[in-house]
Protein backbone atom coordinates (compact mmCIF):
# COMPACT_ATOMS: atom_id res chain seq x y z
CA UNK A 1 0.00 0.00 0.00
CA UNK A 2 1.32 3.48 -0.88
CA UNK A 3 0.27 6.24 1.17
CA UNK A 4 1.00 10.15 -0.39
CA UNK A 5 1.21 11.86 3.49
CA UNK A 6 -0.59 15.25 3.40
CA UNK A 7 -0.08 16.54 6.98
CA UNK A 8 1.06 14.63 10.34
CA UNK A 9 -1.90 15.21 13.12
CA UNK A 10 -0.13 14.02 16.31
CA UNK A 11 2.67 11.17 17.35
CA UNK A 12 3.81 9.85 20.47
CA UNK A 13 5.10 7.43 22.53
CA UNK A 14 2.51 3.82 23.07
CA UNK A 15 3.35 0.42 24.67
CA UNK A 16 5.05 1.84 27.61
CA UNK A 17 7.47 3.38 24.94
CA UNK A 18 8.70 0.10 22.99
CA UNK A 19 6.91 2.16 20.31
CA UNK A 20 6.26 5.33 18.53
CA UNK A 21 2.91 6.48 16.60
CA UNK A 22 2.42 8.87 13.86
CA UNK A 23 -0.86 10.12 12.84
CA UNK A 24 -1.03 10.70 9.05
CA UNK A 25 -3.94 12.30 6.70
CA UNK A 26 -3.10 11.47 3.27
CA UNK A 27 -3.82 13.47 0.30
CA UNK A 28 -7.39 11.75 0.14
CA UNK A 29 -8.11 13.19 3.49
CA UNK A 30 -8.01 9.43 5.17
CA UNK A 31 -6.61 9.39 8.69
CA UNK A 32 -3.97 6.81 8.92
CA UNK A 33 -2.35 5.20 12.39
CA UNK A 34 1.32 4.46 11.67
CA UNK A 35 2.94 2.40 14.61
CA UNK A 36 6.50 1.71 15.19
CA UNK A 37 8.53 -0.51 17.12
CA UNK A 38 11.23 1.25 19.02
CA UNK A 39 14.01 -0.33 16.68
CA UNK A 40 12.09 0.51 13.47
CA UNK A 41 11.49 4.30 14.63
CA UNK A 42 15.62 4.61 15.83
CA UNK A 43 16.29 3.21 12.20
CA UNK A 44 14.31 5.25 10.55
CA UNK A 45 15.38 8.30 12.61
CA UNK A 46 19.45 7.36 12.14
CA UNK A 47 17.70 7.19 8.08
CA UNK A 48 15.65 10.28 7.62
CA UNK A 49 18.64 13.27 7.65
CA UNK A 50 21.11 11.73 5.35
CA UNK A 51 17.83 11.27 2.73
CA UNK A 52 17.06 14.66 2.77
CA UNK A 53 20.84 15.50 1.77
CA UNK A 54 20.18 13.09 -1.06
CA UNK A 55 16.97 14.68 -1.87
CA UNK A 56 18.46 18.24 -1.57
CA UNK A 57 21.45 17.60 -3.74
CA UNK A 58 18.85 15.75 -6.17
CA UNK A 59 16.65 19.13 -6.47
CA UNK A 60 19.09 21.58 -6.02
CA UNK A 61 21.77 19.58 -8.82
CA UNK A 62 24.40 20.60 -5.97
CA UNK A 63 26.39 17.72 -4.78
CA UNK A 64 27.30 19.58 -1.79
CA UNK A 65 24.06 20.36 -0.41
CA UNK A 66 23.07 19.39 2.72
CA UNK A 67 20.29 19.25 5.24
CA UNK A 68 21.15 21.59 7.49
CA UNK A 69 19.22 22.20 10.73
CA UNK A 70 20.27 25.48 12.93
CA UNK A 71 21.53 24.91 16.51
CA UNK A 72 19.79 26.67 19.68
CA UNK A 73 21.84 25.19 21.87
CA UNK A 74 24.33 22.26 23.08
CA UNK A 75 25.61 20.50 25.96
CA UNK A 76 28.40 18.25 27.10
CA UNK A 77 27.63 15.70 29.87
CA UNK A 78 28.43 12.55 31.40
CA UNK A 79 26.68 9.46 30.74
CA UNK A 80 24.60 7.23 33.79
CA UNK A 81 27.62 5.04 34.56
CA UNK A 82 30.10 7.76 33.91
CA UNK A 83 32.46 6.21 31.94
CA UNK A 84 31.25 8.22 28.26
CA UNK A 85 30.46 11.84 27.25
CA UNK A 86 27.13 12.37 25.28
CA UNK A 87 27.20 15.38 23.03
CA UNK A 88 23.45 16.78 23.02
CA UNK A 89 22.57 18.83 19.78
CA UNK A 90 19.13 20.46 19.93
CA UNK A 91 18.05 22.68 17.08
CA UNK A 92 15.16 25.23 17.52
CA UNK A 93 12.11 23.61 16.58
CA UNK A 94 12.88 20.58 19.04
CA UNK A 95 14.87 18.69 16.93
CA UNK A 96 17.49 16.88 19.10
CA UNK A 97 19.99 14.56 19.14
CA UNK A 98 22.44 12.54 21.75
CA UNK A 99 25.66 11.32 20.69
CA UNK A 100 27.63 9.01 22.62
CA UNK A 101 31.07 9.58 22.51
CA UNK A 102 33.40 6.47 24.20
CA UNK A 103 35.78 7.26 26.97
CA UNK A 104 39.11 6.61 24.42
CA UNK A 105 37.47 10.26 22.77
CA UNK A 106 37.04 12.23 25.92
CA UNK A 107 39.48 14.25 25.44
CA UNK A 108 39.29 14.78 21.79
CA UNK A 109 35.51 15.99 22.91
CA UNK A 110 36.32 18.31 25.66
CA UNK A 111 38.55 19.79 23.10
CA UNK A 112 36.04 20.36 20.40
CA UNK A 113 34.01 21.33 23.28
CA UNK A 114 36.34 24.00 24.18
CA UNK A 115 36.60 25.37 20.32
CA UNK A 116 33.03 25.42 19.81
CA UNK A 117 32.77 27.69 22.72
CA UNK A 118 35.26 30.38 21.83
CA UNK A 119 33.99 30.04 18.40
CA UNK A 120 30.67 30.87 19.59
CA UNK A 121 31.82 33.75 22.36
CA UNK A 122 33.45 35.11 19.21
CA UNK A 123 30.82 35.21 16.92
CA UNK A 124 28.38 36.83 19.88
Amino acid sequence: MKIHNAALTNCGVVQDGHAVRLDLVDDKGTEVLLELSFEQAQTIAKTLPSLLTRALQTVTGNASSRFVLTLDRWTVERSNDGTNLLLILAAGDGYEVCINIPAARRAKAWALSSVVTRWLFLEA
